[in-house]
């Protein structure tokens, strides 16, 4: 079965009820405006630019090194040139001169993808594909709770536009500066729920030119109700974490905007690790908080104001226990979980306050900081713009067992990998489940000093050797460790095979690739 083909977007007719700004505890501010006008906004597509000449920035001799660092600062890779076009249109046909030619692109939104290779392919010789200039919201609808937006739309614009209606957007603990689609397809995780579960469509531009759609989309002859699912296979999945087509807009869906959000911080000491993670996968499993819970390693909690007088990383982790929902139910799981801290052998405490400040509050009520407050402190005052370029960052996400021994166990593996020089690294811990935690490793090194990053780059290394011999390998692979190919099936081989036949998607990044003609 292939995607189905692309029609031109419905505008829905309906309008979706605008209620207040929820309560927020603590407060955030004063209350926003409701939005005024229709809450579905129109999908109005302009007329498409002149593809013949679109934004291309050749190298000098065929291929050239990258025109800016990425904050790995990871082998540079060498490029057959930079594109930005600026349509959907101008897309597929830049994709029918690269598969003419077999020069591989390489897909970005924003290219934000920091400490996994930021921009860079995996292999030298692609053009870079950039579209962050594919950057409209086309559809906003309230009432059934979905928008439809290009790889260039960020966080931070999206929930700009939902300000003061009953929707909001599942905002990660990212820039705001990055990029919707771009972390969806990376299936990275947000603060309510993965990323993936709020994808219901896409629209793409397939190896051969053709535009393409699959999941839901609103249209006069389709399913009222987001199924993103559909009927028949479920293709929407088959190209996130895939480099088998272009996606050029997807649709989002949004959540409710909760009545009130308490975030409750708690904190365990270092040597009872074991003992804190138990108990908090046992409120999990019994409903009492959320899969959403994040936990700070005392590196990570810094980011929050756990710290010792001077500075120095304290000896506890921090946990946000989010609670959202209407008042009376945030308010006796609160009074509930209160008295389990206070419980003579629990082994969290009540956290000050402070480590749940009014920024944490705002991002878990889907209103994002155009300051990037919450970014700027994780990244030492550096901003989106100039992490790149000034930034020294390497990230390693592995996924593990929600159990007390497993997360003892990769923080013994994240100590033993540690190249000396290598600044200890901070972790956070994102519930996924009753049965699963992420964890997000950050390595921090002098981007200027080629002994602290060489460091670094050799504590990746032996980070992915030792978390791969205990099965848990990183659900997001960075340029230098791509995901080999000794796990795939015959079967995605023959869909790589099927979809993009001559390679033109960036070769290497996602499993297996047929190799570009020469």
């Amino acid at each position: 079965m292939t995607p189905q083909a692309l029609h031109t977007p419905h505008t829905p007719t309906g309008t979706g009820a605008v209620a207040p700004e929820p309560a927020v505890e603590p407060a955030v501010g004063p209350a926003v405006e409701p939005a005024v006008g229709p809450a579905v906004e129109p999908a109005v597509e302009p007329a498409p630019e002149p593809v013949a000449a679109p934004a291309v920035e050749p190298g000098t001799s065929g291929v050239r090194p990258m025109n800016r660092p990425d904050s790995g600062r990871f082998r540079p890779r060498r490029l057959a040139g930079v594109s930005r076009p600026r349509t959907a249109e101008a897309v597929a046909e830049l994709v029918r001169t690269a598969a003419a030619s077999g020069t591989p692109l390489h897909p970005v939104s924003t290219g934000r993808n920091w400490g996994l290779g930021s921009a860079n392919p995996v292999r030298d010789g692609a053009t870079v594909l950039d579209l962050s200039h594919l950057d409209r919201i086309r559809e906003i609808d309230i009432r059934r709770g979905y928008a439809i937006v290009e790889p260039g739309t960020t966080q931070g614009e999206l929930s700009s536009r939902l300000a003061g209606t009953d929707r909001m957007l599942n905002l990660t603990g990212a820039s705001l500066h990055t990029s919707i689609i771009g972390n969806i397809l990376e299936r990275g995780v947000g603060l309510h729920r993965p990323r993936a579960e709020d994808l219901a469509g896409l629209e793409l531009v397939l190896a051969d030119g053709e535009r393409a759609r699959t999941g839901w989309w609103p249209s006069p002859d389709g399913a009222a109700v987001i199924q993103p699912h559909g009927h028949g296979p479920s293709l929407n999945h088959l190209f996130t974490q895939a480099a088998w087509a272009v996606v050029t807009a997807a649709v989002v869906r949004l959540l409710p905007r909760p009545q009130s959000v308490r975030i409750l911080p708690a904190t365990f000491p270092t040597d009872r690790l074991t003992e804190g993670i138990d108990t908090l996968r046992a409120w999990t499993a019994g409903h009492l908080v959320p899969p959403t819970t994040k936990i700070y390693n005392p590196v990570a909690a810094r980011t929050y104001g756990l710290a010792r007088a001077d500075g120095r990383p304290g000896d506890a982790y921090l946990a946000h226990l989010a609670l959202t929902g209407e008042t009376d139910v945030t308010s006796a799981l609160a009074r509930c979980l209160f008295a389990r801290l206070e419980e003579p052998h629990c082994p969290l405490a009540q956290a000050p306050s402070t480590a749940a400040d009014a920024q944490v509050h705002a991002a878990y009520a889907g209103n994002g900081d155009p300051d990037d407050t919450l970014f700027r402190r994780k990244t030492g005052g550096c901003c989106a713009r100039c992490l790149d370029r000034a930034g020294g960052l390497l990230m390693f996400l592995p996924v593990v067992p929600f159990e007390g021994a497993a997360v003892e166990t990769a923080a013994a593996l994240v100590d033993a990998a540690r190249e000396e020089g290598t600044a200890r690294p901070g972790i956070t811990m994102n519930v996924l489940d009753a049965d699963t935690v992420d964890h997000v490793v950050t390595l921090r090194f002098d981007p200027g000093d080629l002994v602290s990053t060489t460091a670094a780059h050799r504590t990746l290394d032996r980070l992915h050797t030792s978390f791969t011999a205990h099965g848990w390998p990183p659900y997001r692979p960075d340029i230098d460790h791509p995901r080999t190919t000794a796990g795939d099936s015959g079967l995605h081989r023959r869909l790589a095979a099927t979809l993009d036949p001559s390679g033109v998607f960036a070769p290497g990044r996602f499993g297996p690739s047929p190799h570009l003609p020469h």
